[in-house]
């Protein structure tokens, strides 16, 4: 398996992840926005369902979360899915936490079936799934992005809601 490059790997040194933009500022070129977000350190205590649960910590971006942008120049698929219906299957094989790196998945295998890709065309493909609140981003193409850090949030008006 490649190794994961250091600069998306440090999406992992993260308490957690939000997306906050995705685009194809050109053709099958794909732009991800992600900010870290951090535990906040007062306990609240949350209603669900008729139900109360004590001692929580709301999880969000603060004034100086990092914000990462990640573009593939390139891409054979990606997919975006609600985080509240993504299940971790114990036979796919992965490295890493927030940024994770696959060897084998039923995403690379969906890829095969459905489309013309394979490791001869394009060539060997690569799965890299981000694993933010909210949102679960799967990425099949050839190369690894291109991650920089893009500053703080400071001066972006975000919305925390999923």
């Amino acid at each position: 398996m490649d190794a994961m490059p250091k600069n998306l790997a440090e999406l992992d040194t993260c308490a957690s992840l939000y997306l906050r933009d995705i685009a194809e500022p050109e053709q099958n070129n794909l732009r991800l926005r992600i900010e870290e977000a951090i535990v906040m350190p007062d306990e609240i205590t949350v209603k669900f369902g008729g139900a109360e649960i004590a001692n929580c910590h709301l999880v969000k971006p603060t004034a100086d979360s990092r914000l990462f942008e990640i573009v593939w120049g390139n891409y054979v698929a990606y997919s975006v899915a609600n985080e509240s219906y993504s299940t971790l299957n114990e036979s796919e094989e992965f490295s890493g936490r927030f940024a994770r790196l696959y060897s084998k998945s039923h995403f690379l295998d969906y890829i095969s079936r459905a489309t013309l890709a394979n490791k001869e065309y394009p060539g060997p493909l690569l799965h890299i799934q981000l694993v933010c609140e909210c949102h679960i981003i799967d990425v099949v193409s050839t190369k690894f992005p291109q991650v920089s850090k893009i500053g703080p949030r400071r001066s972006l008006v975000v919305s925390n809601q999923c």
